[in-house]
């Protein structure tokens, strides 16, 4: 236990500045833990800082998420998703949000173990995004019906196993996810001198893989449970998916709902091995 830990540590210790330069085009998410970021370009995706100091004067397309950071914002600079702060500090008024401000209070200083002064919401989003709904609809409709066609008893067998033990499922699931993400950006860091490219392509896979394969047994799963079995199983994952892209479209409940989903897709995935055995206390 004492040798894991130690491991994790180092692990977090790994950190490698990050910087987008003015006119630059980032497509992706862009993470940084534990060291400096600088962006002043564009970023095409998500802007996530852990334990960091953020200098921020560009374009966030998708969200900023900024956790235990400090967070240094200049006039002019935009993000058209949503600022999230979780005790961080600094100045954020400069930043134009389209989406809206959530915030914990505390600091990066702070101890985990106290408790924030208090928790805002703001911001002018719409409560239900029509073409986030959409968007949803029609990529999980695809990914979703494509993995259930190919993989039917796989995913009927894992539905079966997360609704016996669904909170058991998302607990295993947030810890291989942790694990996954540290493999991720070891695999990242060794990609610079060649050896970790292969690896890192196969933690991107197996995320995806487990993600895609976790979700559609989800919605197997539930839809299943609302229509009881009468109905051809293809219109029960099509009623979970349905079910799933509504609330995603959702005013801050969709981010909500990730926090729930993640963890469980992989739980179920890595519990089950894809849907090939269930776990030996089931």
């Amino acid at each position: 236990m004492r040798k894991t830990l130690i491991f994790l540590l180092l692990v977090f210790s790994l950190a490698a500045s990050i910087k987008v330069e003015k006119g630059e085009v980032k497509n992706g998410d862009v993470v940084c833990i534990g060291d400096t970021a600088v962006v002043e370009g564009k970023i095409n995706g998500d802007l996530v800082a852990i334990k960091c100091d953020l200098t921020f004067s560009g374009k966030v397309n998708g969200d900023l998420i900024a956790i235990f950071s400090k967070v240094k914002a200049e006039e002019g600079t935009r993000v058209n998703g949503d600022l999230v702060e979780i005790f961080s500090s600094g100045n954020t008024s400069a930043i134009k949000v389209n989406g809206s401000r959530v915030g914990m209070t505390g600091g990066p200083g702070r101890s985990f173990l106290h408790k924030p002064k208090f928790i805002h919401i703001t911001g002018t989003g719409n409560f239900f995004d029509s073409y986030k709904f959409v968007s949803y609809l029609i990529l999980w409709g695809i990914l979703s019906l494509l993995i259930f066609l190919l993989f039917q008893k796989n995913v009927m067998l894992a539905a079966s196993s997360l609704l016996n033990r669904p909170f058991n499922h998302w607990l295993r699931g947030l810890l291989i996810f942790i694990v996954l993400i540290i493999l991720l950006i070891i695999f990242a860091i060794l990609s610079a001198i060649i050896i970790g490219i292969p690896f890192l392509i196969i933690v991107v896979f197996l995320i995806i893989g487990a993600i895609l394969f976790g979700y559609t047994s989800i919605f197997y799963a539930v839809g299943n449970l609302i229509l009881n079995s009468e109905v051809h199983p293809v219109y029960s994952v099509l009623l979970g998916m349905v079910m799933f892209s509504f609330v995603k479209s959702l005013y801050l409940v969709g981010s909500i709902l990730s926090l729930i989903m993640i963890p469980l897709a992989f739980g179920i995935t890595h519990s089950t091995s894809f849907g090939r055995k269930l776990p030996p206390s089931e």
